[in-house]
């Protein structure tokens, strides 16, 4: 798998403290949430596909954004669009 960062970080948390750079990190963070949900799935497996083919970034950050709205994560508004 490669190193593979977005063009901005996702940040996670009331004030941003959690940062996710790409979808390495992304794939950490799914595996400390609750597991499941339509959103979860689809960002897991576009993160994955980013990984191995090294495309993709934009899909794999909205997705992951989804997961983490649809598990009720805090997230910063300016993160969530894009």
């Amino acid at each position: 798998m490669q190193a593979l960062i977005w063009d901005r970080p996702v940040r996670l948390g009331a004030t941003g403290e959690r940062r996710i750079d790409g979808p390495r990190d992304a794939l950490q963070y799914l595996s400390e949430m609750p597991q499941g949900g339509w959103f979860y799935e689809r960002a897991r497996n576009r993160c994955r596909a980013a990984l191995e083919r090294g495309d993709e970034l934009v899909l794999a950050r909205q997705a992951f954004v989804g997961a983490a709205l649809e598990a009720s994560f805090p997230i910063l508004e300016d993160d969530i669009a894009s």
